[in-house]
């Protein structure tokens, strides 16, 4: 059987069609910002580039701290606009697009930092040629090209931190995948990175220095790719850099001790005070006598309080005792740790019971098994939600005693492997959304 089309039908489809080709052809396009970021509390020259931008009238902030200043055109394609950004913005990834006389262009990130900003200078492009700079907290702003290696010389102090944080990948301009190294005078590597769990696909590298001398850094792309596209910002300094805070979360409105894992030279404690209200994004910056971090650690904001388990808790007659609804916290330690919690449940209560591993940016792939008082398996759950971390919802079948255990899937453990398990009771509610739509070209 042959169909035929309406030429009304045909017409109006085309013309639909045509209108939106021709608005698309008249929105800004906006491709790319740079600087990709600047120190916070400063005021910042930025140089817009793309499409029909020669008519530009404001860039819009989608988070607070951010003041426009002025705005200059360059030419049909791209434009200056000097920022004012406040000294309590965010530290991370913000984002910003531009209005046009014709329309608001998609958005790009804006990265903000809590140190200022210098240049990459060529060439620094072998180990015996790199570019001297001071070991003060900075952040190198560079481009790697195709087979580039960019190298930096520090001088340092025995026993001094040098640390090392690149954003690369998390910039978003390219498929740039960075890594770092930190080596001495004799080209041996003390220190190297190329992905980690805290900065996913981004790198990082810290050591306390071994002797008096000059050390250098070496950025470049882990396969010695690169493109004019590959921007990087490397955060080079004394600062601390852990790789895990433990607890990773706690009860809004209290001050709460923490412990940061994973630096050269051993964990250091602190004391945070958390905000009134649960916020998305929400992370706490470590601090020390060589500086504050370069970005911020992962942190749960929960309206309950913990329980730190207690060691030795390897087996379910040892397991450490908990109350709900506070949230079960724990670090899997070595390889083959396990960790058992016992509680008391009522019955028909049902609950979200979710380990939080990866999802705080902790090196752990959980697995979590529920029991009851005799040891008989109930439910258990390895990856969920399209996610490494560990879930199930549960309704208990009666009153008693009940015991939760986790381990690592590859029966890995070391001293930031923290997690923290958080119940939550199963209560209605509707989330709304608008689809995002991805444009390229």
């Amino acid at each position: 059987m042959t169909r035929k089309t309406h030429p009304l039908l045909f017409v109006l489809t085309a013309s639909l069609c045509l209108v939106g080709v021709l608005a698309d052809a008249a929105d800004p396009r906006l491709s790319l910002v740079r600087p990709r970021g600047a120190q916070r509390g400063t005021e910042v020259e930025l140089l817009f580039s793309g499409s029909r931008l020669e008519d530009a009238e404001q860039v819009f902030f989608y988070s607070p701290g951010f003041e426009q200043v002025s705005i200059e055109p360059v030419n049909a394609n791209s434009f200056k606009a000097k920022v004012k950004i406040a000294p309590e913005t965010v530290l991370g990834e913000h984002v910003m697009a531009v209005r046009t006389k014709s329309g608001i262009s998609d958005y790009r990130t804006f990265w903000v930092g809590p140190f200022p900003s210098a240049e990459e200078k060529e060439p620094n492009t072998t180990f015996e040629q790199p570019q001297d700079i001071e070991l003060t907290n900075q952040t190198m702003e560079g481009r790697i090209d195709n087979e580039d290696v960019d190298y930096f010389r520090v001088n340092a102090t025995k026993g001094q931190r040098i640390s090392v944080e690149v954003e690369g990948l998390r910039l978003g301009n390219t498929l740039f995948d960075p890594y770092c190294a930190i080596l001495d005078a004799n080209r041996f590597e003390l220190a190297a990175s190329d992905d980690t769990p805290l900065l996913h696909q981004d790198c990082m590298a810290s050591i306390v220095a071994p002797e008096d001398g000059q050390y250098i850094i070496e950025v470049r792309d882990s396969s010695y790719q690169g493109n004019g596209a590959a921007y990087y910002r490397a955060h080079i300094g004394t600062f601390p850099r852990p790789t895990a805070v433990y607890p990773a979360g706690g009860q809004v409105g209290q001050e709460l001790d923490v412990t940061y894992l994973g630096m050269p030279g051993g964990e250091m404690k602190s004391k945070v005070k958390l905000p009134a209200e649960v916020t998305e994004d929400y992370g706490v910056l470590a601090e020390d006598a060589g500086g504050v971090a370069a970005s911020l650690n992962t942190f749960r904001l929960f309206p309950h309080g913990n329980v730190l388990e207690v060691e030795p808790n390897e087996d379910r007659t040892k397991a450490t005792s908990a109350t709900l609804p506070n949230a079960f916290n724990g670090i899997i330690q070595s390889d083959g740790d396990v960790d058992f919690f016992k509680f008391t449940a009522k019955k028909g209560q049902t609950w979200e019971i979710h380990c939080h591993a990866r999802s705080i940016r902790s090196q752990l792939d959980p697995v979590m098994n529920l029991y009851d008082a005799n040891g008989k398996g109930l439910t258990g759950n390895d990856d969920a939600n399209r996610s490494p971390d560990s879930y199930f919802r549960y309704s208990f079948p009666a009153d008693g005693e009940y015991v939760i255990r986790v381990t690592d899937h590859l029966k890995r453990g070391g001293a930031d492997f923290v997690y923290r398990i958080e119940f939550t009771p199963v209560t209605p509610s509707i989330d709304l959304g608008i689809p995002r739509v991805t444009r390229y070209g």
